[in-house]
């Protein structure tokens, strides 16, 4: 099994919020103690203890969580809760779906690649997720035993512009260029 370091140079772990239905609980224990094992913060209810205001805490949960995975079986795809954390994911472009079986997810999350999971192979399972969260995150995907590329002394930056802004600009010279070329003509 391969230690992921997603978290941006030493910070916080990734934290992953697991959807799943109560009756497939055991499966789901042993995915979350291999995501965790794997170097995760991965929550799921178990952690909710008596006198807890359950639906506060997991939607602070679930807003905290870097990706939302969804555990789909025959159960989950009847639960509200599962199909409202499954959304609350989809819409933030953070959902990971996996499934134990061959159920089908519901409708309106079949578009987004499900990993099939397998008993006995959660360290193959954890670095499909691995991968999975560090395309969500936007991070590069690398294999054991390489190193990210960098230079010294800069860092990345973030480009959060809109794609049209480039051509806004481009326009807003043309036109300065046309005006002066018009005024020159004169």
């Amino acid at each position: 099994m391969v230690k992921h370091d997603l978290s941006n140079e030493g910070q916080k772990p990734v934290r992953l919020f697991i959807s799943y239905a109560r009756v497939d609980r055991e499966p789901v224990e042993r995915l979350a103690h291999a995501l965790e094992a794997a170097g995760f913060s991965a929550w799921w209810d178990a952690a909710l203890e008596g006198g807890h205001h359950f639906a506060a805490e997991i939607e602070r949960e679930l807003n905290a969580a870097d990706a939302v995975i969804v555990v789909w079986s025959e159960a989950s795809v009847q639960s509200n809760w599962v199909l409202d954390e499954a959304m609350h994911g989809r819409d933030r472009g953070c959902l990971i779906p996996v499934r134990f079986d061959e159920t089908v997810p519901p409708l309106g999350y079949r578009q987004i690649q499900t990993i099939e999971l397998e008993e006995g192979q959660e360290a193959e399972q954890v670095d499909d997720i691995g991968r999975a969260v560090a395309r969500i995150r936007g991070l590069a995907v690398r294999e054991p035993g390489t190193h990210p590329r960098s230079t010294p002394g800069r860092r990345a930056k973030a480009n959060n512009q809109p794609a049209w802004v480039p051509f806004a600009w481009a326009l807003f010279g043309l036109v300065w260029v046309l005006i002066f070329w018009g005024m020159a003509r004169n």
